[in-house]
């Protein structure tokens, strides 16, 4: 795993973003999380987790391991390696939101120990998918 810093990381960024998901974020997108002093980003072989770090809260903005890496362990080692750097940097609380529907992702969040904190409704898919919220304590 790499903690990759700086808006040179943004087409491989997209690169693996793209594999993951349905409605990647955009090069753009990444160019302008990435310029932010605030954004860590970490990456591996088809894998990617960014974050936005402020004072002793971190948020997980996004996080994907690409279809052919997926079952060997990868997003936890992403998650693993966010909070090695977290408990480096006094971070005391990490947050994350996910769709309902996302239940393998749910799963894995709730193994490394996020607790649910609540409900935004309808905020995927046009009003129709709740997101859930996510928090965990260092």
């Amino acid at each position: 795993m790499l903690l990759c810093k700086g808006q040179m990381f943004a087409p491989v960024a997209h690169a693996i973003h793209k594999e993951c998901f349905d409605k990647p974020w955009t090069e753009k997108e990444f160019q302008e999380l990435l310029a932010l002093p605030t954004s860590c980003l970490w990456m591996d072989q088809g894998s990617l987790l960014l974050c936005s770090h402020v004072l002793d809260e971190m948020e997980i903005l996004t996080i994907g391991v690409c279809l052919n890496k997926r079952h060997q362990g990868k997003a936890q080692s992403l998650l693993s390696e966010m909070f090695d750097y977290a408990k480096q940097h006094q971070v005391r609380r990490v947050f994350l939101e996910v769709s309902e529907k996302n239940v393998p992702a749910i799963h894995l969040y709730e193994k490394m120990g996020f607790q649910p904190m609540g409900r935004r409704k309808g905020y995927y898919e046009k009003g129709k998918v709740d997101a859930l919220t996510y928090q965990k304590t260092l």
